[in-house]
This record gives structure tokens, C-alpha cells and sequence, in this order.
């Protein structure tokens, strides 16, 4: 994770207030332990807010709703398997 970013955690009220704001979805990024992206060995994940998906076949990565089962179980349960932080960045351009 970049530092020179801000990020909380995520938790039911974090994903609450991305769709307070309007995010429809999240770019998830997975790291390992020395920083590099995987999907497969991850200690961590970034979510990267988002409202709309590119339409640019060469940007789609990894997505998922902010209305997801997925997000509330990592949200409901903040302290369990892999770290879920979400980076702020976008927050602030969005306010």
C-alpha cells in the first residue's frame, strides 16, 4: 500500500459511507507481505473506490459491488483472515 495514501479499515460503517457517497464499486487489489500484488498468497487487500466500471476491455481488473455479500462478510468481520483497508484517495476527489 502507497504510503502516501490514507486509508481506514473496512468495516460495515466504511462501506455504508462508500455507498453514501455513491460508489457502486470497489477495484480490489491483493498484496502479499512484501508488497507485491497477488491474488493467491495475500496478507492484505486495497479497495479503490469506484462508481462506475471502465468500458476499456485493457482497465477491467478485478471489481466487485459495494452491495456484495462478499464486502458486508469482510466488513462484518474486520479483525478476521486478511487485512481490508480501503484507500481514501478517491474519497476526497469525490467530495
Amino acid at each position: 500500500m502507497e504510503s502516501s495514501r490514507s486509508a481506514i479499515t473496512l468495516t460495515k460503517q466504511s462501506l455504508q459511507q462508500l455507498k453514501d457517497l455513491g460508489f457502486r464499486f470497489v477495484l480490489i487489489k491483493g498484496y502479499t507481505t512484501d508488497r507485491r500484488i497477488d491474488y493467491i498468497e495475500v496478507n492484505y487487500f486495497t479497495l479503490v473506490p469506484v462508481k462506475d466500471l471502465p468500458e476499456d476491455p485493457n482497465k477491467k481488473e478485478i471489481y466487485e459491488s459495494t452491495d456484495s455479500d462478499i464486502l458486508m462478510q469482510w466488513a462484518s468481520f474486520p479483525d478476521d483472515g486478511a487485512k481490508v483497508i480501503i484507500e481514501m484517495e478517491p474519497l476526497v476527489k469525490a467530495s
